[in-house]
């Protein structure tokens, strides 16, 4: 149960952090998800609520390089928009 918890929460929060949060023109404002999601793993291990294994750790991994990439693509749409944007108005 509390995987399932996290795979719908990871997926909710990656959403959350491609198409909101990094989405804009603070850059900074995308920088939360990652960061969040680092210290939440961090806390998890060292609370003894997420085990030290080889499975876990992988997850972490992935997880938190997801974060990353999603924030990079968020930021890449936000550019896209505003290049579109300038392009359209200097067509008028």
């Amino acid at each position: 149960m509390l995987g399932t918890i996290f795979v719908i929460g990871s997926i909710a929060s990656l959403i959350l952090e491609k198409y909101v949060l990094a989405n804009n023109s603070h850059i900074w404002l995308g920088a939360i998800v990652p960061v969040l999601s680092i210290g939440f793993i961090i806390w998890l291990m060292l609370s003894s609520l997420m085990q030290f294994n080889a499975t876990n750790i992988l997850l972490a991994i992935i997880y938190v390089s997801l974060s990353f990439i999603f924030w990079g693509q968020g930021n890449d749409l936000y550019h896209q928009r505003v290049v579109r944007e300038v392009y359209e108005s200097s067509n008028l």
